[in-house]
């Protein structure tokens, strides 16, 4: 987040882009005296930025949807005279073998400085956002995006430590093509891959009875499904 200088005065315009694997989001805020925030404008858009992605990186497709993204969220923070833009990234970007070549294509054509979280940043991050949601004091944090999952351990009601994990619904989507309806070969396929990934997590074992705050795109869709299943 930016500095106590940058938005201590009342008056600052602040937005916030979030370039994910599968939607861009942006969120302008007002700043008020005592740091607290308003939402003034919200903008998502679907850029799918890892579909096709390969050992080369990012496909020529999904960096144009991203620049074309980018560009338009540029114009938006112009004209509404924003005062500070904080621009990351996160999965995609960060897998891709050509990451830094588009951060530095960012940079060139849209002026856009554009920061790649690493997994415990970016986990540490989204689990900031659910504490102040909802005040969880110890347990877990699971944040679903389209390329990665992020988990982190709460304890106190402070972020202990977070891992990240390619477990995202589309990078899973790329990697386990399923049919519609599902084969149960292919989801016990896709269940042996999650449950090797979660293995690998050390200390998740010991967290089994504590409780569990899911976020992220995929997290409220399966909310939608469940709410309109029960309607």
């Amino acid at each position: 987040m930016p500095s106590r200088e940058v938005i201590s005065d009342a008056g600052h315009r602040v937005a916030v882009i979030d370039l994910g694997s599968n939607t861009a989001r942006l969120i302008a805020l007002s700043a008020t005296p005592g740091f607290s925030f308003r939402l003034e404008d919200e903008i998502r858009e679907v850029v799918r930025l890892r579909q096709g992605m390969t050992e080369e990186g990012l496909s020529e497709a999904a960096v144009a949807r991203g620049l074309s993204t980018l560009r338009l969220f540029k114009r938006f923070c112009d004209s509404t005279e924003t005062d500070v833009v904080l621009a990351t990234a996160t999965s995609a970007v960060r897998d891709a073998a050509n990451g830094d070549d588009f951060v530095e294509r960012v940079h060139s054509e849209t002026g856009l400085t554009l920061r790649v979280l690493d997994g415990e940043r970016e986990a540490f991050y989204g689990a900031i956002g659910a504490l102040n949601d909802t005040g969880l004091r110890d347990g877990a944090i699971l944040d679903i995006g389209g390329g990665s999952a992020q988990l982190s351990e709460i304890a106190d009601g402070r972020f202990k430590r977070g891992v990240t994990r390619t477990l995202g619904a589309l990078a899973l989507t790329e990697r386990f093509p399923i049919s519609d309806p599902p084969k149960k070969a292919d989801l016990r396929l896709l269940e042996a891959e999650i449950e090797r990934q979660l293995n690998s997590i050390d200390w998740l074992e010991q967290m089994v009875s504590t409780a569990l705050v899911g976020i992220g795109g995929t997290i409220r869709n399966l909310a939608k499904i469940e709410v309109e299943r029960q309607s």
